[in-house]
């Protein structure tokens, strides 16, 4: 079964399953003699561990009632599985338990966790939201090579938001181009089975959400932040994710400030990002969104009074076209006037 410590554990393992468990079953269970459970029972005393010798023909060991047991014994990683699991439960609704007995299940986990790792989780806890999608959470696409590195960035973030903890780390992109990014992180949002940070960019200087599973290296900055009284992070990842495969994706360059952006398009429905000067001259920013009707965007882009340039789709440019037409034609003078 592996080594003494590992045996002695499962002994507790086996008392923590209630009744009054006999020597001989021990033995046959940890697969060694009866002198050897009797000095694994020693063990677990010398931890302060309230284990009853019971005396007669049924008689064996049983754990004390009320007796001090130590914390629970989880790695980070493991942990996370079993607050994650319970966070699921109850934001999904689904399964037989009732919405108390998850956040009563959670709140015992949590304290019976060690001191350390307990406020980590607490971190997740406290910190994660869950963007609805009728259910669809519930299919997390998980346990891959790189599922235990991902684990632990979700703590860390999560450490951050609550301590309003600047940030550093790399990012890989959809292009597979990697940047260095320093942000002030507002929040993580599980959505779809994939997590994600939103926050302020400094280096872009702009709201931004990322993929926690495209973060890597990680590093928290000496410093706090103020976080804005405005800031939501689900409002903020559901503006630049597609909610419905039949929206188009939208991606404009705009010669304006992202303040004179925020006034027609909110920061709920968008991500509006500063383009460097070396790029397309100064002063121009990328807004790309999803719309489900594109003659909406076509009338917001006019009503900015700001040069722009479609980059995608092209049916943006034929509505922005006919627009333009319709404009021209109601602005001529009736036929003798």
């Amino acid at each position: 079964m592996g080594r003494p410590t590992a045996r002695v554990l499962t002994l507790l393992e086996l008392l923590q399953g209630g009744g009054t468990r006999t020597v001989a079953d021990l033995a046959q269970r940890l697969a060694v003699d009866e002198r050897t459970v009797r000095r694994y029972v020693d063990h677990l005393r010398e931890l302060d561990i309230g284990v009853e010798s019971v005396r007669g023909p049924y008689g064996g060991y049983r754990l004390a009632r009320h007796s001090r047991l130590p914390p629970l014994m989880l790695g980070d990683e493991e942990a996370l599985a079993v607050i994650w699991g319970l966070l699921l439960t109850g934001q999904s609704g689904s399964g037989p338990a009732s919405t108390l007995a998850v956040q009563t299940a959670t709140a015992k986990v949590r304290r019976v966790l060690p001191t350390a790792l307990a406020r980590r989780i607490d971190a997740v806890v406290d910190t994660l939201d869950f963007l609805p999608t009728g259910g669809e959470d519930a299919q997390v696409t998980g346990g891959g090579d790189d599922a235990g590195a991902e684990a632990h960035t979700l703590l860390e973030l999560a450490g951050a938001v609550r301590g309003r903890r600047p940030v550093a780390f790399g990012y890989t992109s959809r292009q597979r181009r990697i940047r260095e990014c320093i942000v002030e992180p507002h929040g993580v949002v599980s959505h779809r089975g994939l997590l994600y940070l939103t926050g302020f960019d400094r280096t872009r200087q702009a709201a931004r959400t990322f993929r926690v599973d495209r973060i890597a290296d990680l590093r928290l900055l000496e410093g706090t932040f103020t976080r804005p009284a405005s800031a939501d992070p689900t409002n903020q990842l559901r503006g630049p994710l597609e909610a419905t495969p039949h929206r188009y994706p939208v991606s404009v360059r705009i010669r304006a400030d992202v303040a004179h952006v925020r006034t027609l398009i909110p920061e709920m429905l968008a991500s509006v990002t500063p383009i460097p000067a070396t790029d397309h001259g100064e002063g121009w920013v990328r807004v790309f969104l999803h719309a489900e009707r594109l003659e909406w965007v076509a009338g917001r882009l006019a009503a900015l009074d700001r040069p722009f340039v479609i980059e995608h789709p092209q049916a943006l440019r034929d509505r922005v076209f006919a627009l333009g037409q319709h404009l021209i034609a109601a602005s001529q003078p009736e036929p003798g006037t």
